[in-house]
C-alpha cells in the first residue's frame, strides 16, 4: 500500500481557537504542523513553542511564502480573513479558514475565484457539518426515505456577558448573533434544504453597538420547503435542529458539534443514529482526504453551501439596516 502525502500546514492567528486546533491535530492522518504566523512575532513564537511548530513567521505573506507549506487554517477575526485567505491562496495554499469565512458573499466570490485560479481548495471550518452524523442524515433524507422536506426549525442560543469592546458586539470585527452562530443555525437549515433559500424574511434586535442582539430568520426555497432559525446572544438554549418530512421527522441534538440523530415516526417508533464526537481534527482530516484526491473544493464543506449561508446574512442585514464601513460605498 503507497504511504500517504504528507500534509504540512500553517496557522494563522495563534489565538484561543487556533490552541483547539493544534490540540486536536491529527498527526495520525500523515501531516504534520509545520509553520505558524500571527500579527506579533512573540505571540507566534508563544504558540510554537506550546505546540512544537518549528517554524515562525510574522506575518501571513511570510508564512505563504513558505514552499514547504500545502494548506494552511486561518482563525483570526473574520474582518482579517480575506487578505490572509488571498495572501494563502494566491501562494498556492490550501485554505481551512474559520467561520464566519468572510464579511459577506462578494468577499467570499473573490476567494474562491482565487481558489479557482490558483487550483486550491478554498474551506470554511464550519465545525457542525463535519461531525458524521450531519452527511450520514443528509443522504438518508436525500434518498426519499423519510419522504419530502416540509420545513426545518433551529434554535441556537448562547450567553455573552454584554461589553461593547468584545467582539462579539463589534460591529468592525463582524459581531452579532449572526456572525457568531448564525451561520452554525442557517447553515443547518440551508444543509438540509433540497436546494438553498430564495426567499428571506428576517427580523432582528439590534444592540447600541450596532449589531444584533437576537435574530430571526424565515427561509423557503423553490420546493416550497421553509426554515425557521431563532438566535441570540443573550439566552442560552440548546442548539437543536429538527427536519421535518413526510413520513417522519429528524432531531439532531446541540448540533454544532452533534453525533446523535433521532428519527420519529407517526406510530411512535424511533431510530437512534450514534457517532462518535469529533473537535477540530475532523476540518483537517477532510480537507488532507480532499487533498490527496486532487478535488476541486471541500466535500463536505463546499463553497456553495457556505455562500448560501452569507447570501442569507446579507439580506438580512440589509433588512435590518446593519452594514459594515466599507459597504455603505456599495
Amino acid at each position: 500500500m503507497a504511504e500517504k502525502k504528507i500534509i504540512r500546514w500553517g496557522v494563522i492567528g495563534p489565538g484561543e481557537i487556533a490552541g483547539h486546533f493544534a490540540r486536536s491535530f491529527p498527526t495520525q492522518d500523515g501531516c504534520e504542523l509545520l509553520a505558524v504566523a500571527g500579527r506579533t512575532r512573540t505571540k507566534a513564537e508563544a504558540y510554537a513553542k506550546s505546540y512544537g511548530i518549528p517554524r515562525v513567521y510574522g506575518s501571513d505573506v511570510e508564512l505563504a511564502a513558505d514552499p514547504d507549506v500545502d494548506a494552511v487554517y486561518i482563525a483570526t477575526p473574520t474582518s482579517a480573513h480575506v487578505p490572509n485567505i488571498l495572501a494563502c491562496l494566491k501562494a498556492g495554499k490550501h485554505v481551512l479558514c474559520e467561520k464566519t469565512i468572510t464579511m459577506n458573499a462578494a468577499q467570499l466570490d473573490e476567494c474562491a475565484a482565487a481558489a479557482r485560479e490558483n487550483h486550491v481548495i478554498l474551506a470554511e471550518g464550519l465545525t457542525s457539518v463535519y461531525e458524521a452524523v450531519m452527511p450520514f442524515m443528509k443522504r438518508k433524507i436525500a434518498s426519499g426515505e423519510y419522504g419530502k422536506v416540509q420545513f426545518i426549525t433551529v434554535t441556537c442560543g448562547s450567553d455573552k456577558p454584554y461589553d461593547s469592546s468584545n467582539r462579539y458586539f463589534s460591529p468592525a470585527l463582524g459581531g452579532g448573533a449572526i456572525f457568531d452562530i448564525g451561520c452554525y443555525a442557517i447553515g443547518f437549515a440551508n444543509y438540509f434544504m433540497t436546494s438553498y433559500p430564495t426567499s428571506v424574511k428576517s427580523d432582528g434586535l439590534i444592540c447600541g453597538t450596532g449589531v444584533d442582539l437576537k435574530s430571526s430568520y424565515l427561509l423557503r426555497n423553490d420546493e416550497d420547503e421553509l426554515a425557521s432559525v431563532i438566535i441570540g446572544l443573550r439566552g442560552k438554549t440548546e442548539k437543536i435542529g429538527i427536519i421535518s418530512c413526510e413520513k417522519a421527522f429528524v432531531r439532531i441534538e446541540q448540533f454544532i458539534r452533534g453525533h446523535k440523530a433521532t428519527v420519529t415516526f407517526p406510530d411512535g417508533r424511533t431510530e437512534v443514529y450514534d457517532f462518535p464526537v469529533t473537535q477540530l481534527d475532523a476540518e483537517a482530516v477532510a480537507m488532507n482526504e480532499d487533498i490527496r484526491a486532487g478535488r476541486p473544493e471541500c466535500s463536505l464543506c463546499p463553497v456553495d453551501l457556505s455562500r448560501s449561508i452569507l447570501t442569507v446574512m446579507d439580506e438580512a442585514r440589509r433588512q435590518w439596516g446593519y452594514r459594515f464601513e466599507f459597504e455603505k460605498g456599495e
